[in-house]
């Protein structure tokens, strides 16, 4: 399929952009053709996780419309992938219920991923519907993404994703991405020094190390990876002029 020549109609030009972009990396999967539309049964949702509202005591949903979906389909012990409780079935099933109702569930979408990659890289196809014609990690993420494109959760998950699969250069995107819709966790900042590692690009590594052992980080796999390279990364708490990047020696 030429992406390139697939026109937006009358879709509004900022959110085809957003999304030809989307189908155009190599991620292998094509929007809407191959993941269905958001339309879900009886027209349920999608809603945003992101909602206050959907948090909020009704009385069709004493617990909240997040709270009703996730005390069923999304439970701690499944958060865990714990397969000796849960075959990989039943939680495929459960994760993609969670996510056809709430498509941006960042935590939802990070578990099927991790799933996707406890299952060898393919996801049981059983809870297919005709909304859903496919069952994988990138479908669900390029559902996300059509579903709300601003949501830096979203971005910031669909990285590591990508990044797990060593797809760097997508991964760096998406992770910037999220960076400039305004995510400025420790989750990010260690993230994108994990995979400046990756692509050698160690100033910027040892710039955002720095970053995310200033927010509170203490795994040290991100410090240790850019001195073994040759770099310091200072303690918390040092001077500004500490701070500076030592290169390695060039003898």
């Amino acid at each position: 399929m030429n992406f390139r020549s697939m026109s937006c109609g009358g879709i509004k030009a900022s959110f085809c952009t957003a999304v030809l972009a989307l189908l155009m990396v190599s991620t292998g999967f094509a929007g809407e053709h191959d993941c269905g539309p958001l339309k879900n049964f009886n027209d349920f949702g999608p809603f945003d996780y992101q909602a206050p509202e959907n948090r909020v005591s009704t009385g069709a949903d004493p617990m909240g419309r997040i709270k009703r979906v996730e005390n069923v389909h999304f439970q701690d012990e499944m958060k865990l992938i714990n397969l000796k409780q849960f075959s990989i079935d039943r939680l495929s099933g459960e994760f993609t219920y969670t996510l056809r109702i709430f498509p941006n569930h960042p935590e939802a979408l990070h578990a099927l991923s991790k799933l996707e990659r406890v299952a060898g890289g393919k996801l049981p196809q059983t809870a297919l519907t005709v909304f859903t014609p496919k069952i994988s990690a990138d479908c669900f993420f390029d559902r996300a993404i059509r579903f709300r494109p601003e949501d830096k959760a979203v971005h910031l998950v669909y990285g590591m994703h990508l990044h797990q699969r060593r797809n760097f250069k997508e991964a760096l995107v998406a992770y910037e991405k999220a960076e400039a819709l305004g995510e400025e966790s420790t989750y990010l900042s260690y993230n994108l020094g994990l995979l400046h590692t990756d692509l050698k690009n160690w100033e910027k590594a040892a710039a955002y190390a720095r970053k995310a052992y200033g927010k509170g980080a203490t795994f040290p796999g991100l410090r240790e990876r850019i001195e073994k390279a040759g770099y310091t990364v200072p303690l918390v708490g040092h001077s500004e002029a500490e701070l500076s990047v030592d290169s390695p020696s060039a003898n």
